[in-house]
């Protein structure tokens, strides 16, 4: 017999797979859970995704993890490589045992508020302040999100979460969202108190340029 920990674990997966079936349905994909062997593309011999979904020029493979940890982190990257090269899929990482965040009201700020703040990021990092600005810049991404998500400010998210959705909604390129999520483990390891863990100026324009990707699409 399972231990209630895998219990739990089990029937959160399968709520999460229920709700995700629901909103890739909601956009006109075909959504297959548990997918069998013989449903998978050659490219995926030896990996099963939690899910895929199908539709014209379209096919997301869905990866369900409990928690974000830097050790899942570290497993996700070796499966993001399966997809490195495959323009006709995309890879969703999905994390279903995140406690509840708290109810929260967060303005949404103007194109030119996030631009200005990032500017003057850009000028903190040259001046040697190189943590706080990437750190600073995570919570400019969010802000982004916000101004091109309307149901995005409901409550707090984690940094996966964010790239995870900006990708899916088209707001950040492939090539963004990977080279992004090479950073999460750095953020984290500042916010929590790692006074070596120490960003390059190129780590904060990563961000910065994100920001930008996003609010020119939504010019456009």
């Amino acid at each position: 017999m399972g231990s209630p920990a895998q219990a739990w674990s089990s029937h959160t997966e399968r709520e999460a797979l229920d709700a995700l079936r629901t909103r890739y349905e909601s956009e006109g994909f075909a959504f297959i859970a548990e997918p069998r062997a013989d449903q998978l593309p050659d490219f995926m011999a030896g990996y099963r995704p939690d899910a895929v979904a199908h539709k014209p020029g379209q096919n997301v493979a869905i990866e369900i993890k409990h928690r974000q940890s830097p050790a899942t982190e570290r497993r996700l990257q070796d499966t993001r490589r399966i997809f490195d090269g495959q323009t006709e899929w995309r890879f969703h990482v999905f994390f279903s045992g995140d406690s509840q965040p708290r109810s929260v009201a967060i303005p949404v700020a103007s194109e030119e508020a996030i631009l200005d703040r990032g500017d003057s990021l850009r000028s903190l990092a040259s001046a040697g302040y190189r943590q706080a600005a990437f750190v600073m810049a995570w919570s400019l991404l969010e802000a982004a999100l916000l101004r091109v998500d309307e149901n995005a400010g409901d409550k707090p998210r984690t940094p996966g979460t964010v790239l995870q959705i900006l990708t899916m909604n088209g707001h950040i390129s492939g090539d963004t969202e990977r080279r992004l999520r090479k950073l999460i483990d750095l953020r984290n390891r500042i916010v929590h108190g790692d006074v070596e863990a120490e960003p390059t100026a190129d780590d904060v324009q990563a961000i910065l340029a994100a920001i930008k990707e996003i609010l020119s699409q939504e010019a456009a």
